[in-house]
């Protein structure tokens, strides 16, 4: 029987857990290593939703993104997500930064899904990448609109430079302080999930292009990423999409000018 660390040590061989950043929590977060699992239930994040959906088709545990505990912890109410777990006997692992630089892994395929070209981890922190835009320089509305075909998204933000684009910094989720390493590196634009206001003032003054892609919408592709990943090697254990997956923000558009 497969246990919940023969799972964990099989992501680590694809995405070594002590390669995440120093902030990040990743690993065996609830529970421990000899819980036997026969189906598992993958997701981005861990809400209630996902706790009873996992409950109901009996999975013994979850995988997921964002770690179910990131900042550190002094108590555990019993009808908190943590309290709901462990009642529940439910563990979970979870794979952040590792699983984002990864080869292969969550900005790997985010590349691939935005269909650029030269994809290159930065050397001093493989969260981002350098990669090309398809066929040679392209106007933002042309980048937009590629953009949000490819991760059918209901909107997005972005900042026009008002010049062609060709070169980009890529990184899915929160990575929106690495325009200062598209500024260094010359680069056209920065594509990511999270960007704050004074990030994009320095991309507007540095003339670099910014497209906001939304942090869940740049990363939800990790539900079925990993699971193909860990089915191949694991056939024994169930790897069960959540269908609680979907982002906490909707969209409504306004014409106030």
């Amino acid at each position: 029987m497969t246990t919940v660390g023969d799972i964990r040590r099989l992501l680590d061989q694809m995405a070594p857990f002590d390669s995440c950043e120093s902030f990040d929590n990743v690993g065996i977060l609830i529970g421990g290593e000899d819980l036997p699992v026969s189906r598992c239930l993958v997701t981005l994040d861990v809400t209630r939703e996902t706790v009873e959906e996992a409950e109901q088709k009996g999975c013994e545990m979850i995988l997921s993104h964002h770690p179910v505990i990131f900042h550190p912890m002094k108590r555990i109410p019993f009808d908190s997500v943590q309290g709901m777990l462990l009642a529940k006997g439910i563990a979970v692992l979870s794979a952040h930064t590792n699983f984002d630089k990864a080869l292969g892994g969550l900005n790997e395929s985010l590349s691939r899904l935005l269909r650029l070209e030269n994809f290159t981890p930065l050397p001093e922190d493989g969260c981002a990448a350098t990669a090309l835009l398809p066929g040679g320089p392209m106007m933002m509305d042309d980048v937009v609109n590629l953009v949000a075909e490819a991760l059918q998204l209901q909107g997005l933000r972005f900042y026009d430079a008002g010049k062609p684009v060709r070169q980009v910094v890529l990184c899915c989720g929160g990575g929106g302080s690495y325009v200062h390493e598209a500024i260094r590196l010359g680069a056209d634009l920065v594509i990511s999930g999270d960007f704050k206001h004074d990030q994009v003032i320095d991309a507007m003054n540095a003339g670099i292009s910014c497209i906001d892609a939304g942090h869940f919408e740049t990363e939800r592709h990790f539900v079925p990423l990993c699971s193909e990943m860990l089915a191949e090697k694991c056939p024994d254990v169930q790897f069960v999409m959540s269908e609680q997956v979907r982002p906490a923000f909707v969209y409504r558009v306004f014409d106030h000018r």
